[in-house]
C-alpha cells in the first residue's frame, strides 16, 4: 500500500509523487446522503491489527473497483456502501460487508505507479437502492481534457490531518497528460494515466486513494485516485488517476461484466 504517501526517494526523484491509502478531498464540500450512490469506503485490515482507509467505486452488485496500492498486504476488506457519515455512533442503514476476495492488476508496478487498479469481490450480491447504485464506466478513446469532473472520498482534508468523518467532494478539471508531465515527469504520466486539477486548490489526498473521478455532466467514471505530489495535497498541484478507459478490457475479463 504505497502510492498516495509512501513511494519515498525514488518517486521523489522522478516526479515527487506519493500514493497511500486514505487520500481526504482537500478544500472540498460535504456530500449529502445518496449524492454519490456508487461511492464505496474500504476499511483495510492489515497485519498486527493495523487499519487504513481507501475509496472505491461500485461497478455492479458484486464488484468494487479501487487502486492496486490499496490492496497490498491487506488481510481483509470491510466494504461500506450507502454511507456518508463515519462517526462511530452513526447507524444510518448502510450496507457493510467483509471481503477476503480481492486482487490487483497483474502488471501493477508500485515503483512507477503503473496499472494502479484493483478489484474487490463482495461476499454476496447487494441490492440496489437510491443510496446504492453502480457507476457507469467511460468507454471509447476520448482523453477528457478540459472536462469538469467530480472527485469524492473520506481522505485527509489537510496535510497531516485525520481522515474525514463525512464524505467530501470537489470539482476538478481534467488536464492533458503533457501538462501533467510538467509536474510528475514522463516516467510517471503514462497513456494509462489521467490527471485533474482544482481551480481553488481542491485535490485528492491520503485516504482518497482508489476512489472515483466522474464527469460532471453524466457521472461517468473516468478515473481512479492513484497518486499525488509528495510535497503535499494543499499546493494546487494536479492529482493523478488510473485512466478507466485503459482498463475496461481487464475489468471485463476479471469480472465478466
Amino acid at each position: 500500500m504505497q502510492p498516495f504517501a509512501c513511494i519515498t526517494l525514488l518517486l521523489a526523484a522522478l516526479g515527487l509523487a506519493q500514493a497511500a491509502p486514505g487520500v481526504r478531498v482537500v478544500n472540498g464540500e460535504t456530500a449529502e446522503l445518496g449524492q454519490f450512490p456508487y461511492q464505496v469506503r474500504l476499511t483495510l485490515n492489515l497485519p498486527f491489527g493495523k487499519r487504513a482507509v481507501c475509496g472505491g467505486s461500485l461497478l455492479s452488485d458484486e464488484w468494487v473497483l479501487t487502486a492496486a496500492h490499496c490492496l497490498q498486504g491487506v488481510e481483509s476488506v470491510e466494504v461500506h456502501l450507502g454511507a456518508v457519515d463515519f462517526n462511530d455512533n452513526t447507524d444510518d442503514g448502510r450496507l457493510v460487508l467483509v471481503s477476503e476476495s480481492f486482487f490487483h492488476h497483474d502488471r501493477y508496478n508500485p515503483i512507477f505507479v503503473v496499472n494502479d487498479v484493483g478489484l474487490v469481490r463482495l461476499p454476496e450480491k447487494v441490492p440496489f437502492s437510491e443510496r446504492v447504485q453502480p457507476v457507469r464506466r467511460a468507454t471509447g478513446q476520448e482523453d477528457f481534457t478540459g472536462r469538469p469532473a467530480v472527485l469524492s472520498g473520506w481522505g485527509l482534508q489537510e496535510n497531516g490531518g485525520n481522515v474525514a468523518e463525512k464524505l467530501q467532494y470537489a470539482t476538478l478539471n481534467v488536464i492533458s497528460n503533457k501538462e501533467c508531465a510538467k509536474t510528475y515527469g514522463p516516467l510517471l504520466v503514462k497513456k494509462t494515466t489521467l490527471c485533474a486539477r482544482g481551480e481553488q486548490k481542491e485535490s485528492p489526498c491520503n485516504g482518497d486513494s482508489g476512489g472515483p473521478l466522474v464527469l460532471v455532466d453524466d457521472n461517468t467514471l473516468v478515473g481512479v485516485v492513484s497518486f499525488g505530489h509528495a510535497t503535499g495535497c494543499e499546493r494546487g498541484l494536479p492529482g493523478a488517476f488510473a485512466r478507466v478507459t485503459a482498463f475496461n478490457d481487464w475489468i471485463n475479463e476479471k469480472t465478466g461484466l
